[in-house]
């Protein structure tokens, strides 16, 4: 059996010795520049490990010899999983691998924003620059979070932002009866949440129904001095709309894990002083990496052994 790991996922020498174990493996290195490139580094390969990559419909149907992909993520939006099932290709994912490390980024993020961090460093740096008085900030105690999406993630962020002294507000399509009773969280519609809140954090999927959830409609609602954090996906923002709550002033600030490259505001938006980015290094903890590498390879091995776990269902 060929087992290709496809682009930049850094296998532990465990991990890759337990691929060895089941078939020939093949490492590449960077994300394929194109489908050829892609359908080129799979070849024959029955199983395939990946990150990045991104594998729509037109490249499956060229890879007749693929039986399974074990993606290196938890959500499964850069894979055609309906193409895959189609074919008879397993998808798997790895679930709930990071939660503790983006639930603690998104509350760095959300101190970075309400009190200057990032500005104030600069500005110490700088000549003469030790004057505290252009950084008044806002407390998060005594404050309310809206968490949008009370997976493993949201609920952990909520969890640590009551530790805080927050209220929490929650919208999710599927109530969790266990938050609600540890942190009192009270479940609302969405553009309660956005209109009640001091901070909203994003911890939704992406999907159809959640794509561009957040617009300059829901934006309005928030009260001036409030703040958004995205340490989940891009595509649940309409980045135009955001860009312009920030620069007129409409709401307080963003710290933005996550952006759309591609959209238009993004010079714009990276212009402005009351926004912090970091490039979706949310994941990115040594211990969150290990679980992933670990949890991949497992799904890979499970697969071979005729045991499938993690699988990844098409929409309905």
């Amino acid at each position: 059996m060929r087992i290709v790991v496809l682009d930049d996922f850094d296998l532990g020498t465990e991990d890759l010795a337990r691929l060895a174990e089941h078939g020939d493996v093949v490492v590449y290195q960077g994300v394929p520049r194109d489908d050829e490139e892609l359908v080129a580094r799979v070849g024959d390969a029955e199983v395939v490990l990946c990150s990045w990559t991104r594998m729509d419909g037109p490249a499956l149907d060229r890879l007749p010899r693929l039986r399974m992909i074990s993606l290196a993520a938890t959500g499964t939006d850069t894979v055609d999983v309906e193409t895959a099932a189609r074919r008879g290709v397993v998808v798997c994912r790895v679930p709930a691998y990071a939660t503790n490390a983006v639930a603690e980024l998104t509350i760095g993020l959300m101190l970075a924003v309400k009190r200057k961090i990032p500005a104030a460093d600069r500005a110490c740096r700088e000549p003469g620059g030790r004057d505290w008085r252009p950084f008044l900030g806002r407390e998060l105690c005594g404050g309310t979070l809206g968490v949008v999406g009370t997976g493993a993630i949201g609920r952990r962020v909520a969890r640590i932002a009551h530790c805080l002294g927050m209220t929490i507000l929650a919208y999710d399509v599927c109530r969790s009866e266990e938050l609600v009773d540890e942190v009192g969280a009270t479940y609302v519609p969405l553009n309660r949440l956005f209109s009640d809140s001091d901070v909203v954090t994003l911890h939704a999927p992406l999907t159809p129904d959640t794509e561009h959830m957040v617009d300059g409609p829901l934006l309005a609602r928030m009260p001036r001095h409030a703040v958004l954090i995205n340490a989940a996906r891009a595509g649940l923002v309409k980045q135009a709309d955001l860009y312009e709550a920030l620069r007129s002033g409409a709401i307080g600030g963003a710290g933005l894990d996550v952006i759309d490259v591609a959209c238009p505001s993004t010079q714009g938006l990276l212009a402005l002083d009351n926004v912090v980015f970091t490039p979706h290094i949310g994941f990115n903890t040594e211990q969150a990496s290990a679980n992933l590498a670990a949890i991949c390879t497992d799904n890979a091995v499970r697969f071979i052994e005729g045991r499938p776990c993690n699988v990844a269902e098409p929409a309905c």
